[in-house]
């Protein structure tokens, strides 16, 4: 297939020559998302470093190809049409992290965000325990300004260092940066590459207990057995989105293999071969009786990839 007048097997031949990391041609999203839904993907590539990341981006650019970052895809709906684009992946070859002080720690965005609070009880540093248990990246945690037990990545994050083009690589401190309910301001096509987190020190023993809790307490309240891609809707001010929608009589609803989770109804599973119009179509039904019955907008959390069929 052809975007802009390019051959996407083309595109990955010149990749290949060009980079060291991992080049993928028609890309099954399913295998590499956490809701186990989507259709294929013409192109993903695994850069090994923030250079031949650049050189992909480069090349994306000049090529006229279309692309986007994707993290672990815990956050994500991909749609069931292929994707006419390149998905770029940082998970396979930016995943270093680090102490870079007394209780500083830097993670690549790609660094798996379970392994950073594993880490970081390792080092006997506490800060990162609310994180166990939630999937996904380093990067892709940032992006959103991930949060539990009324904690976010904000209050933790020092400094994020980035890639833009024709900028490059520039890193800014936590007091330039604007980062609110679930939202990062960025400029667009703006890439997170790492993030430096400011903790306490801490008992390793006493840290692992902490995060023993709260794993117990997400299994006891959350339908962690069954693909999902977290939390669909923000919580509205004042309110939670999940208390909303079981009000209004709607967990439990199935369409398919999508359903309503009954065990936290913010959550929508995949409970076998659940197809993303079904998920839309109860993102769409909830939405409207939350707003019909409550006054509530709810505003979507998760983010949407691709395109529907016209």
């Amino acid at each position: 297939m052809k975007t802009n007048n390019w051959d996407f097997a083309k595109a990955a031949e010149k990749l290949r020559k060009e980079i060291s990391g991992r080049v993928e041609e028609r890309v099954m999203m399913k295998r590499y998302t956490s809701f186990r839904i989507g259709g294929l993907c013409e192109l993903m590539v695994f850069p090994d470093s923030a250079a031949e990341l650049a050189k992909v981006v480069d090349f994306c650019g000049k090529a006229g190809l279309p692309w986007k970052i994707l993290g672990r895809g815990s956050n994500l709906l991909v749609l069931d049409n292929d994707l006419e684009m390149v998905l770029i992946s940082l998970q396979e070859g930016m995943k270093k992290i680090e102490r870079v002080g007394e209780t500083r720690v830097r993670a690549q965005a790609g660094a798996n965000l379970n392994r950073l609070v594993k880490v970081c009880q390792d080092l006997g540093l506490s800060g990162l325990e609310w994180a166990s248990g939630i999937p996904g990246s380093v990067g892709g945690a940032i992006r959103m300004n991930a949060g539990a037990e009324k904690k976010d990545i904000s209050m933790f994050l020092k400094r994020v260092e980035f890639f833009r083009e024709p900028k490059g690589v520039f890193s800014k401190n936590m007091d330039e940066l604007k980062m609110g309910y679930r939202e990062f301001e960025m400029p667009d096509k703006t890439i997170i590459l790492a993030g430096e987190f400011e903790l306490t020190p801490g008992k390793p023993r006493a840290i692992r207990s902490r995060i023993r809790g709260f794993i117990k307490r997400r299994r006891h309240t959350q339908p962690v057995h069954l693909p999902s891609a977290g939390s669909v809707f923000k919580n509205p001010a004042g309110a939670y989105a999940g208390r909303l929608i079981e009000e209004v009589g709607l967990k439990g609803l199935r369409l398919g293999d999508a359903q309503v989770s009954d065990m936290h109804a913010n959550f929508i599973v995949n409970r076998g071969r659940a197809k993303a119009r079904q998920v839309l179509e109860l993102i769409d039904l909830i939405r409207e009786k939350v707003r019909k019955e409550k006054g509530v907008k709810l505003e979507l959390e998760i983010e949407i990839v691709g395109k529907e069929n016209d």
